[in-house]
């Protein structure tokens, strides 16, 4: 995988998903963990989300999956082969996964906004679920971020990173078609969980939320350099405007997410 691929993590992306736990960032998937139960986790990442699947879900195994091997090789390092018995991580894409109902669930968090075949990932995530298995997808509609009065520099950023994702064959509303996706992939029972968090200056989680996209325009910030859709005095204004933002007592932040959960039938349809 090059740094120039829009799935690829730069090493600056870490710390917005080691700070990501299921208990701050993903409930809906906790709600829905059992222990003995088997998850295939796509795109682990940096396997922090990963971890905690397997201890919740202890004795059932857990495989972390993601196409990127310096992900790999974080989740590796965190978590070293046999420290936590029932968790592996394994290099791969999903889409060219041969996985057939070897699984309890598969989830797949904040992934297909950053995979142009989405289709392609859902209906192998839906493969490698057992009859009645679980399909977990918790993703963005990236159109509907907000920001109170932002700064001039991160509007022309956001912007920039909503054209660069787009030229790259990524869906800015992806969740949005996510049910459709499960429908098509031949899964019922679908359930759609709206997700609106907004964060203000002064709350506990701001810090970690809003700085967040701080970190995206030090991480993804730098493609979009790359790829000619920015250059670096405007990345950097908006870094340095973002960060004056942040430290507004006024500054608010919306992000729009929403979760979905779909079943494989216990039974085939004619």
């Amino acid at each position: 995988m090059r740094p120039t691929d829009h799935a690829y993590v730069p090493r600056e992306a870490l710390d917005v998903l080691t700070a990501r736990t299921l208990e701050n960032s993903h409930r809906c998937l906790l709600e829905v963990l059992e222990p003995g139960m088997t998850v295939l986790d796509v795109g682990c990442g940096p396997g922090t989300l990963t971890m905690g699947i397997a201890r919740r879900v202890d004795p059932g195994s857990v495989v972390g999956m993601d196409l990127n091997p310096e992900m790999i090789a974080a989740a590796e390092q965190a978590s070293p082969p046999g420290q936590i018995p029932n968790l592996v991580f394994y290099k791969g894409d999903i889409r060219q996964s041969g996985w057939q109902a070897e699984f309890d669930l598969a989830n797949a968090a904040r992934v297909l906004q950053w995979i142009p075949d989405a289709e392609t990932a859902l209906r192998a995530m839906a493969r490698a679920v057992r009859a009645g298995g679980q399909v977990v997808v918790l993703d963005y509609e990236h159109t509907r971020a907000e920001w109170s009065r932002p700064p001039g520099a991160w509007t022309r950023f956001y912007r920039a990173f909503l054209e660069w994702r787009k030229a790259g064959g990524l869906d800015n509303g992806i969740i949005g078609r996510v049910p459709e996706m499960c429908a098509a992939a031949g899964l019922v029972d679908i359930r759609v969980t709206p997700l609106v968090e907004t964060v203000r200056a002064g709350d506990a989680d701001f810090l970690r939320v809003a700085g967040a996209w701080r970190l995206v325009v030090d991480s993804r910030g730098r493609q979009m350099v790359a790829a000619g859709h920015l250059d670096e005095d405007e990345r950097l204004a908006a870094v340095e405007a973002f960060t004056r933002w942040m430290q507004t007592g006024e500054a608010t932040q919306t992000i729009h997410e929403a979760c979905v959960v779909a079943r494989r039938p216990t039974e085939s349809r004619p």
